[in-house]
């Protein structure tokens, strides 16, 4: 009974438990690394790239305390069972380095430290080769009005000189029309295609528009 009781309330050394702590933070440190390596300096959120650290030592405490009291482990796995979290995900990617972070906590408490270390790479490795690329220019909405106007042309036009272009709305009317063109083009020629526009006569306004993230 007494080797029961004992199994049941065991505490884990103070060195024990200050060695996983260390071995969460250093493995961590990875995790933290691949975050920054896996994303571009747009979609890079500091802010999460510490939370996946602080989320490391959370999951350490939490089975370093689980693992000294059956009874306190029951109680906390009922607590959070209730815990309801709301926080957008940009990219789903991101869900992967939160459970990774969870698994560090877990490999460093129960002292695999091994299986931590390996895992860690091996995430990070997945996630830097799946790095997502941004399209070189911004997306912007370009809209054109005008009346007698040869639109086959302006589209010819607006094509040549745009890295990419799609329609988003046209609006054809008896005397005057409205295009809505998507387009991604540099920004030192965007008063070139305007100008090039408006040579075109019968144009009277151009309109470039950034869009919203």
């Amino acid at each position: 009974m007494k080797e029961i009781f004992n199994m049941i309330n065991r505490k884990p050394e103070p060195m024990t438990i200050l060695i996983s702590l260390v071995a969460a933070l250093l493995l961590s440190m990875i995790l933290y690394g691949a975050y920054r390596l896996a994303n571009t300096k747009e979609s890079y959120q500091p802010q999460f790239a510490v939370t996946l650290v602080t989320m490391a030592l959370i999951s350490t405490v939490l089975m370093d305390l689980i693992q000294s009291n059956l009874a306190l482990s029951l109680g906390m796995l009922g607590s959070l069972s209730i815990v309801r979290f709301r926080t957008n995900i940009k990219d789903t990617r991101d869900i992967g380095f939160i459970f990774g972070s969870m698994a560090i906590g877990l490999a460093a408490a129960t002292q695999s430290y091994f299986i931590g270390a390996a895992g860690s790479l091996m995430l990070a490795c997945v996630m830097i080769g799946t790095k997502k690329r941004v399209a070189k220019q911004a997306a912007m909405l370009m809209v054109i009005r005008g009346s007698h106007t040869d639109l086959d042309k302006m589209q010819e036009l607006v094509k040549e000189q745009t890295e990419s272009v799609k329609i988003r709305a046209k609006n054809i009317l008896a005397e005057s029309f409205e295009i809505v063109y998507e387009v991604q083009l540099h920004e030192e020629r965007g008063n070139q295609i305007i100008e090039a526009i408006f040579g075109m006569g019968g144009i009277d306004s151009v309109n470039l528009l950034a869009q919203n993230s």
